[in-house]
């Protein structure tokens, strides 16, 4: 859904773009989109399954006619750009996938165990059990738990 998603924002910046240039106004740069949270988890295909969402949270700051055009084709699928999702935590060292490079716009996805260390980071209560499961049906990386002890979060909690 992401994917399509971009796709279509990259065609609409193109025929923005097209427009700009027979004007004579200032065209649309290449953006990047950054996505984190419970949306990246569904775009990664998980061995276990992930509740979904409405919301898409990207995480860097875009234009806002970008922002608004790509909250508009995400509404069109029944999805929303959280409006907070800038302001969100993520570990310095977050690593995002590229998994769409268009002319004008590319899509990252933030990997997940940088999501699940945000989200056990700021709201471990409320995402015990995503967590869990991460812990139990995933492959590991001894980053995660290096993570974890810089970050102070407390596994052990769960």
């Amino acid at each position: 859904m992401l994917t399509q998603s971009i796709k279509e924002l990259d065609l609409w910046i193109q025929l923005e773009n097209d427009d700009a240039l027979e004007a004579g106004r200032p065209l649309i740069g290449k953006v990047d989109i950054k996505i984190i949270g419970q949306a990246a988890l569904l775009e990664a295909n998980l061995s276990f399954p992930i509740a979904a969402t409405q919301d898409v949270d990207c995480f860097n700051r875009i234009q806002s006619n970008i922002w608004a055009k790509f909250n508009e084709i995400l509404e069109s699928k029944g999805k929303f750009l959280d409006p907070h999702a800038p302001e969100a935590w993520m570990p310095t060292e977050t690593e995002y996938e590229l998994v769409y490079k268009g002319d004008f716009v590319s899509l990252f996805i933030a990997q997940p165990m940088y999501v699940i260390l945000s989200k056990a980071k700021m709201a471990m209560t409320k995402n015990k059990n995503l967590i869990a499961e991460y812990l139990a049906n995933e492959v590991i990386d001894d980053r995660f738990f290096e993570l974890a002890e810089k970050y102070q979060i407390k596994l052990a909690d769960l």
